[in-house]
């Protein structure tokens, strides 16, 4: 018989690189947080007061149209079905 060479390659050396812990990993979250928001733009309050009646007013609307559209809906079924309770 012949020698049979082995065609395995050698084991990869690995590389252990061990996980910072719980503790370090919070310390590194903790000063990225701290570094964006040092680059937030925060409005004026102005433009804070200005950004809230634009909220309010959009959903007054949206809640009116929807009002609207469930007022049609049920009527439209009503005349339909005749589901009057």
């Amino acid at each position: 018989m012949a020698n049979k060479k082995s065609t395995k390659s050698p084991e990869k050396t690995k590389k252990t690189t061990k996980k910072p812990g719980f503790i370090a990993r919070a310390k590194a979250y903790m000063a990225s947080v701290r570094s964006e928001m040092k680059r937030v733009v925060w409005p004026t309050k102005n433009e804070l007061v200005n950004y809230t009646i634009a909220v309010c007013v959009s959903l007054v609307v949206v809640g009116v149209a929807i009002a609207l559209l469930d007022i049609v809906i049920s009527e439209g079924l009503v005349l339909f079905a005749s589901l009057r309770g």
